[in-house]
């Protein structure tokens, strides 16, 4: 099945999911490259809590990103977060023009059994003027098949306020689909709100020299409005497989320039009885 082929079924899966996703006022780095059903380690806190329970591990992330980089790029956010058997805890900072420093702390607990899990996690705003409240998440995600996970994420019920601006409860089903013994998966996932459907993303993830101490993992993907018009793009790499570090760009609809670029490291260790 060709890379087209495979991202139309995807996109269909979704249909019967849609009801009602608007981006965080600051999002976390890892909603910006990551889908809500492709996600297992410590990172998964930002994206979907139920991946905190896909697999029983122990898991460290670390990002740091730097705002229009080059010679006059800035730190803009740091992120930092531990899961352990489904428990996770996270910490976002943002630094924003004038000296302005916003704190995002989040807990959450995720639990499973064979192909379901399901996960929640809580968010408190603090730090910048504006922010304040307290948001709470919800994921699921269920594998159809050894190839084909779906899963869906209400986000920011509570409608907490971050940097004076409501955060409108959002809705993201999503579907990954795992061709090659997982040497290449397609994801895809739909954002929505009550006033309808805000944007698709769709994602596409290689990988080389599987089963190498250092397999090599390439990211791509593309962020649309609602009438598939791009309103993002992010490329990605990353080398390691328990421990692994990695890159990501990315810009708004402009290729040409780069808005942001985080530098990533995870460790992963899979836990047993």
């Amino acid at each position: 099945m060709g890379g087209g082929q495979a991202v139309a079924p995807i996109a269909l899966l979704l249909l019967p999911l849609v009801t009602g996703a608007a981006a965080q006022a600051v999002p976390n780095r890892t909603t910006l490259y990551l889908h809500p059903t492709d996600v297992t380690d410590a990172r998964a806190l930002w994206v979907n809590p139920a991946g905190l329970a896909r697999m029983k591990e122990a898991s460290v992330h670390l990002d740091l990103t730097v705002g229009d980089p080059g010679a006059g790029g800035r730190l803009r956010q740091v992120t930092a977060g531990v899961n352990s058997r489904g428990f996770s805890l996270g910490y976002q900072r943002d630094l924003f023009d004038g000296g302005v420093r916003g704190h995002t702390y989040r807990l959450g607990f995720a639990g499973g059994e064979r192909r379901l899990a399901a996960g929640v996690a809580t968010a408190l705003y603090r730090g910048a003027p504006g922010s304040s409240g307290t948001g709470w998440d919800v994921g699921l995600v269920y594998d159809l098949t050894p190839m084909l996970t779906v899963g869906a994420v209400v986000a920011n019920l509570g409608r907490p306020v971050a940097r004076d601006s409501v955060l409108r409860v959002s809705y993201t089903p999503a579907a990954t689909l795992r061709l090659f013994n997982g040497r290449a998966v397609l994801s895809a996932d739909a954002g929505l709100t009550s006033e309808g459907v805000s944007g698709y993303a769709f994602g596409g993830v290689g990988v080389l020299r599987e089963g190498t101490r250092l397999p090599l993992r390439i990211l791509v993907r593309l962020d649309t409005d609602r009438s598939l018009r791009r309103a993002g793009f992010a490329l990605g790499l990353s080398v390691g497989s328990q421990d692994l570090i990695g890159s990501v760009a990315t810009s708004s609809g402009d290729l040409g320039h780069i808005d942001a670029l985080s530098l990533y490291g995870v460790s992963t260790r899979r836990l047993t009885r």
